[in-house]
């Protein structure tokens, strides 16, 4: 057994004859390790849990795909735990993964990304961060003693999209889009009211996140007695509705209305027109946070906060505006 287990573990102290003897056996055996006896000995498990709000959801999906590919490349597996945005289920998993001996855990969204979060639930992931390594993706925990938040730079994304809307001549822009409750959300508008601090109160629509959020969006715009002349949406998918509720109004995007984004998903490139938006630098994003998890999982100490840079995308959604240029106050809607 000795013998058997030094050719497992590739230790070169045994003879060749003899090694090849045993990995002739093995295969007429099919002989395969059991790699959860040896993970227990070694009190590792080769494992992460990813914890989730939406898989569906194309940034989510994005970030996670480049996780598994990594950590795959690092000898690690990712068990996922979708959510669908439920509290409950979110704790379920929380504790459930923990139970499973995952090395680390990496958690986007959810209640990292809950302005207030509930003591209950600061107090669970205080008590697994005590157990395991926990990175945050995009989001953080202040009051958690959590490995590393490592996080996308949103608010530079939103002051380049703001920039570029400027030197396009549009100083009427409108923030549609995003939830209250949510603190990418929040970080946004902050920016977006450090540009525009006398805009009208119907410029800011936080009807939610998704396509349908973007079409209400927009609909309640269009109530307003002055109309913008661009509007910088919470995500693409809000982006996304925008363009169809534009198309039913009758107006030409982005003759009319100049329209962005924010995720660089891939709807931002097959909507009409294709979407100027802002990349999270998602192979970044992903790599810095695993590694961030794997120098924890090593005992070392990464950085707390951990940023990476956003970029750009320009694409066909913004026009040039001439400050002259007055139709945005004679645009009609086609529907009452």
């Amino acid at each position: 057994m000795a013998t058997v287990s030094r050719v497992l573990n590739g230790i070169s102290t045994v003879n060749s004859d003899l090694r090849l003897r045993v990995e002739c056996a093995m295969h007429d055996l099919r002989f395969r390790p059991n790699r959860l006896a040896q993970n227990l000995y070694h009190h590792r498990s080769n494992t992460i849990g990813c914890i989730l709000p939406d898989i569906v959801n194309p940034f989510f999906a994005q970030i996670f795909m480049q996780l598994e590919v990594k950590a795959f490349e690092c000898g690690y597996t990712i068990i996922l735990g979708n959510t669908v945005s439920t509290r409950e289920l979110e704790r379920t998993y929380l504790r459930t993964l923990a139970e499973q001996q995952v090395d680390g855990l990496v958690v986007l969204g959810g209640l990292t990304n809950d302005p207030e979060p509930p003591p209950e639930d600061i107090q669970l992931m205080q008590e697994l961060a005590e157990r395991l390594p926990i990175v945050t993706v995009n989001g953080d925990l202040a009051d958690v003693n959590i490995i590393s938040s490592v996080r996308s730079d949103e608010s530079g994304g939103m002051s380049a999209i703001l920039s570029h809307l400027h030197e396009q001549g549009h100083t009427d822009v409108a923030f549609l889009g995003g939830r209250p409750d949510v603190t990418n959300t929040l970080d946004k508008l902050s920016v977006y009211q450090g540009f525009s601090p006398h805009h009208p109160p119907e410029w800011v629509q936080l009807t939610g996140l998704s396509i349908e959020s973007g079409v209400e969006a927009l609909k309640q715009l269009l109530h307003s007695s002055q109309r913008p002349t661009a509007a910088v949406c919470a995500n693409d998918l809000v982006a996304a509705g925008v363009l169809m509720a534009a198309r039913e109004h009758g107006l030409n995007v982005p003759k009319d209305l100049s329209v962005v984004g924010f995720d660089d998903i891939f709807l931002a490139q097959v909507v009409t027109p294709a979407l100027t938006t802002v990349n999270h630098n998602y192979s970044e994003l992903a790599r810095r946070a695993l590694n961030a998890l794997l120098a924890s999982i090593e005992g070392e100490s990464p950085d707390r906060t951990i940023n990476v840079p956003t970029f750009l995308v320009k694409r066909e959604s913004v026009a040039l505006h001439h400050p002259q240029d007055r139709r945005r106050t004679s645009v009609k809607s086609n529907q009452p």
